[in-house]
């Protein structure tokens, strides 16, 4: 085992935390103490996401469970985030060595060069599982659908001249319902309207569209001066909407879920509530939708709270801060 003298070892001028093979604190640094006394420092969650047991935002969460980023963490190091006393988050980047039976982990601000590394790697996994399930989608739906005319069509030689008629009629019924399913995924994708005219509107499309297509209502509110949010704000919003509707649809056992946009002039609360099953929060396993929904929220400053009861329905809420998050 390693022999340090500990006064030599807290004048090193970087945030060190000398740990023994339990994981217990035998040495720090002054600059370790320092990043303890400004930022709410959990040491335990900051070593989990070096074994790779979870995402970037573990270290800020009081529950961490199957964070959709788990697996093999980089030799050069992990980004995660600290909270200041105050709450507000900042980027860090850490590293753990080992040696002899002890750890040593190190945790330095993000750097322009170390950020750059981190975010790529943290989008890509991100993206992988975005273009998972978009090849899914493109499989099980699209792809079948496809297959599905083409037989029709091959079949078409067979069909005595009387009846070509009537079974291309029914074709060309059967292609439009193709090039709705494509319209589908791409507005899933990617709302238009959401560039062309705003959260609000795109949201009535996609209520609109929702209802047409499974019959379950969606009861829209919108108070207060609406204001033009910055891209990212109105993207993550409205991928949390669509993700709790999603939700809904899925357990409430409703059919129907009440929305309410309320603008001030320093925020934007939203609300979405339905009057369903519920469930209980301390047994439920978070699954991958509301974490995903959580830090689509943490990522443009807002906390989400979700409430709910069994047999009281569930009400998931967010307060979005206005300042820098409306377009110039």
């Amino acid at each position: 085992m390693l022999h340090l003298n500990e006064t030599l070892f807290k004048k090193i001028q970087e945030a060190l935390w000398l740990l023994d093979s339990e994981d217990q604190v035998l040495a720090k640094t002054q600059k370790a103490q320092e990043i303890e006394a400004n930022y709410r420092l959990n040491l335990q969650a900051v070593l989990e996401i070096s074994r790779g047991q979870g995402c970037a935002l573990h270290s800020t969460k009081e529950e961490c469970l199957m964070c959709p980023l788990e697996g093999k963490v980089s030799p050069l190091g992990f980004p995660f985030v600290l909270l200041t006393q105050e709450g507000e988050s900042e980027e860090f980047w850490g590293r753990v060595d080992s040696s002899e039976g002890q750890l040593t982990l190190q945790i330095q601000p993000q750097t322009a060069e170390n950020k750059k590394e981190s975010l790529f790697e943290y989008l890509n996994n991100v993206r992988e599982l975005e273009r998972k399930k978009i090849a899914q989608d493109l499989h099980d739906g699209i792809a079948q659908s496809i297959y599905g005319l083409m037989l029709e069509t091959r079949g078409l030689k067979w069909v005595a001249e009387a009846d070509q008629p009537v079974k291309m009629k029914a074709l060309d019924r059967h292609f439009s319902e193709v090039l709705n399913e494509v319209k589908d995924l791409a507005s899933e994708l990617r709302p238009m309207a959401i560039d062309e005219f705003g959260l609000i509107q795109a949201l009535e499309q996609f209520i609109e569209r929702t209802t047409e297509m499974t019959g379950f209502e969606i009861e829209l509110l919108v108070s207060g001066t609406t204001q033009p949010l910055t891209e990212p704000v109105r993207i993550a919003i409205y991928r949390i909407i669509q993700e709790a509707v999603s939700n809904a649809m899925k357990y409430s056992g409703e059919n129907v879920i009440y929305l309410a946009l309320d603008f001030s002039e320093e925020l934007l609360v939203v609300r979405i509530q339905d009057r369903g099953a519920g469930f209980d929060l301390s047994q439920q396993e978070i699954g991958f939708g509301l974490v995903n929904m959580k830090e689509r929220a943490h990522a443009i400053g807002s906390q989400l709270v979700i409430r709910s009861q069994p047999e009281q329905g569930t009400v998931i809420q967010m307060q979005v801060p206005l300042k820098g998050a409306l377009q110039s």
